[in-house]
């Protein structure tokens, strides 16, 4: 492992029961991404690249091989400790949004500190500030319903890092957004990767959004088939 290296995937497997029969999602694959990169995942439908994303987010567990970060084998922690690891590094953008429809967008953003336990007035601030990262300062009182698709991901995004992660893992993040919004929501991914220095890891499955990233790993039947890193974890 290079010093700048964040998350190292090696041999992972992962199989899914469908009746009696095993399909496996995952055969062995491995993989280096460092710390401020910006990596997108392609692949056609069932080519394991979503699976992927959550093993390498702590959201599911392989059935072999393993998922380092920074070194630590996050793949053979406890429930509690992944749960742990999830909440304090990293950060999750879904197609759906996953916004809770009776909260207003500030609700949203907050939540995952009120799960930290963090004190009501912090929370508020660091939610406003984030809402204000993301240009939607003057939108923190609308519910979900109010906004526009865009705006509800970039709630979404917001609510991501208001915790401060580390990498942010964003599945098929422009799915449901027409092309403008969509375009939208990537520059501000890659504003955040350029600026902040995030790192950011997207499955998709369209060029064009892709193309915003400065590495594509491309799977196919559950393997890394192409990468245009230079195998260290390094982009182009």
């Amino acid at each position: 492992m290079t010093p700048d290296t964040l998350i190292e995937v090696s041999g992972l497997a992962r199989d899914y029961r469908l009746g009696r029969s095993t399909v496996p999602a995952l055969r062995g694959v491995d993989l280096r991404i460092a710390e401020g990169e910006f990596v997108a995942i392609m692949g056609p439908s069932g080519s394991g690249k979503s699976t992927l994303l959550h093993l390498l987010g702590g959201l599911d567990v392989p059935d072999g091989g393993h998922v380092a970060y920074r070194g630590l084998a996050i793949s053979r922690q406890s429930r509690d400790a992944l749960a742990e690891f999830r909440s304090r590094k990293v950060g999750f953008v879904f197609q759906m949004f996953n916004l809770i429809p009776t909260l207003t967008a500030l609700g949203n953003v907050e939540l995952p500190l009120a799960y930290q336990g963090v004190p009501r007035r912090d929370r508020h601030r660091r939610a406003r500030e984030m809402l204000d990262s993301v240009g939607l300062a003057d939108r923190g009182h609308h519910r979900p319903t109010e906004l526009s698709g865009g705006e509800q991901q970039r709630v979404a995004i917001a609510r991501a890092l208001v915790t401060g992660p580390e990498v942010l893992l964003c599945d098929e993040p422009t799915g449901n957004l027409d092309s403008a919004s969509g375009q939208q929501i990537m520059g501000l991914l890659a504003e955040l990767n350029r600026e902040r220095r995030i790192t950011v890891i997207l499955v998709t499955h369209e060029p064009e959004i892709a193309a915003f990233a400065r590495r594509c790993v491309l799977m196919r039947d559950g393997q890394v088939v192409s990468d245009t890193g230079d195998g260290h974890g390094g982009g182009r």
